[in-house]
């Protein structure tokens, strides 16, 4: 399963840099007929890079386990179908290791393990070792737009907005923060129906545009 998910996580590194697609045509979709992402940036936002947050990001709070409750599909995460965590931990003062798991449509555990590298106040390179075409010192892919003062919601992505993820760190979210999330991510210039809730034990259910919450 691992060589699976290394295997399926080199698609995305290498088309990475193509811009997305537009597939508006159903929000419940989710962009996932098109094989990648649907619309993500909407009608007048420019082509500015997704902004960091104001201050900067403390590895030693940002660390823990991270539970993912909604985001932009992409192709590397086909096989995953609920309960899709991050787990990050301390390896000095600018690495943190990786662990990306989820559960599969077969009943499986899918996992794969990386490390990620700050650029800045609150951008990092993440990579996995064995994933073809990665360059170690590649461009920032992991950008922290959201992150709330006790560091229990995030909402994360890459710089031209081709990724998004929405991290808490309980897989249950309230009415108001699903709001809250929805105006966050079109603030930051994602079109919100992109995202989809994740399945979640614990948490919702279903797999719904966040622009229907």
């Amino acid at each position: 399963m691992r060589k699976l998910v290394s295997l399926i996580a080199a698609v995305v590194v290498s088309v990475g840099a193509l811009t997305p697609v537009a597939q508006a045509d159903d929000i419940f979709n989710g962009g996932r007929s098109s094989g990648g992402s649907s619309q993500l940036i909407p009608p007048g936002i420019t082509g500015s890079e997704l902004p960091e947050i104001d201050g900067s990001v403390d590895l030693t709070k940002y660390v823990g386990k991270w539970y993912q409750v909604a985001a932009v599909p992409q192709p590397y995460t086909l096989q995953c179908a609920n309960n899709t965590t991050a787990e990050y931990k301390l390896v000095n003062d600018t690495t943190i290791s990786v662990r990306n798991s989820c559960g599969t449509s077969l009943g499986q555990q899918s996992f794969i393990d990386g490390s990620a590298t700050v650029r800045s106040k609150a951008s990092l390179r993440v990579n996995f070792p064995g994933v073809p075409f990665q360059k170690e010192d590649g461009a920032t892919n992991y950008r922290v737009t959201y992150l709330a003062d006790d560091y229990s919601l995030a909402i994360v992505g890459s710089p031209n907005r081709s990724a998004g993820f929405v991290l808490s760190r309980t897989p249950q979210l309230s009415k108001e923060q699903w709001q809250m999330v929805r105006s966050t991510v079109e603030s930051r210039g994602w079109w919100s129906c992109a995202f989809l809730t994740v399945p979640m034990a614990g948490g919702r259910g279903d797999a719904v545009p966040v622009c229907s919450l």
